[in-house]
């Protein structure tokens, strides 16, 4: 009787997980941190994305403030650039603040906020010391006299660095997301047409077919989806420098390097906090197809625990 009671239990069990599974298919494969981020922040037309990412990542840890200065992030990237000689940048990669958090630490956005007036335009000819004060706007006299003594230095106390293959690792990032990391900052290559500024009410993919292609011997142009149905493993084959994939715009300044969080992952790709508003896209959130992933990623960085020092 035990038995027979068992069996009736186990089959209802299961005839209930299939109707789960058949009305709610992304509910079962999907990790999602939305309610751990803090507010989508505007970066304006700086090159500061990094900060943005490294500070959205910092936030949602335990003991981090929830508003963190990406102003002050960003600016002791160019002070350290310029005191170093290594030469100022537009941007920054992840990797580099693994160095700054522990020997300028963070501020908070109250204490140094992000600047209305963005940084202005500089040359590749001008001298550091101009580059610096354009590309920051607290320039280093300021960032040294006024900021750098007031800060809280960090210690990584649990950290990873995703270098480009690693970054690339789809069921890695996802495994991060499942066991307790909550943002992951990530570098994408990206085609800037193909991210422009709109809203909508859910989350619309963004995929590796505008901006790029294959050239094919006789001289036409296939698309990214057309050339994956014929070739699955197309994506490791691009990676490893078999296949290229090319640029179909001609501008330059239409492809560009850009820093975004990953903060989930549903059935069609993962979730992104942005730092262009609110007004971009679904509330400042997007979705990228895992292809675009294993294409254009190519760094991020994982931080698990930290500490003041």
């Amino acid at each position: 009787m035990k038995s027979l009671s068992f069996c009736i239990l186990f089959l209802s069990i299961n005839c209930l997980w299939s109707q789960i599974k058949l009305e709610n298919p992304e509910k079962l494969w999907s990790t999602i941190h939305i309610s751990s981020q803090t507010p989508v922040k505007d970066q304006g037309n700086g090159n500061s994305c990094s900060a943005f990412g490294v500070a959205a990542a910092l936030e949602t840890l335990p003991n981090m403030p929830k508003d963190i200065s990406e102003n002050f992030l960003y600016s002791s990237q160019k002070y350290d650039q310029l005191q170093t000689k290594s030469g100022v940048t537009r941007g920054n990669f992840l990797e580099s603040y693994i160095m700054s958090l522990q020997k300028y630490g963070i501020l908070t956005e109250a204490e140094l906020p992000y600047p209305e007036i963005i940084a202005g335009q500089w040359d590749d000819s001008d001298p550091e010391i101009l580059k610096a004060l354009r590309e920051s706007t607290t320039g280093p006299v300021s960032f040294l006299a006024f900021y750098k003594s007031k800060a809280r230095v960090l210690r990584l106390d649990s950290y990873e660095y995703l270098p480009r293959m690693k970054s690339k690792d789809v069921k890695y990032i996802k495994y991060l997301l499942d066991n307790g990391v909550k943002a992951i900052p990530v570098s994408y290559e990206l085609y800037i047409p193909a991210w422009e500024l709109f809203s909508a009410t859910k989350y619309t993919t963004i995929v590796p077919d505008v901006g790029y292609g294959f050239l094919l011997k006789n001289g036409t142009m296939a698309t990214y989806s057309a050339i994956k149905k014929e070739y699955p493993n197309i994506n490791a084959d691009v990676n490893s420098g078999k296949f290229q994939l090319t640029r179909t715009d001609k501008r330059p300044k239409a492809y560009s390097a850009h820093v975004v969080t990953i903060v989930g992952y549903d059935t069609k790709g993962f979730i992104i906090k942005n730092s262009w508003g609110t007004d971009w896209r679904y509330y400042g959130y997007e979705r990228v197809s895992y292809d675009f992933h294993e294409l254009f990623a190519y760094e991020g960085l994982v931080l698990k625990k930290v500490s003041y020092k």
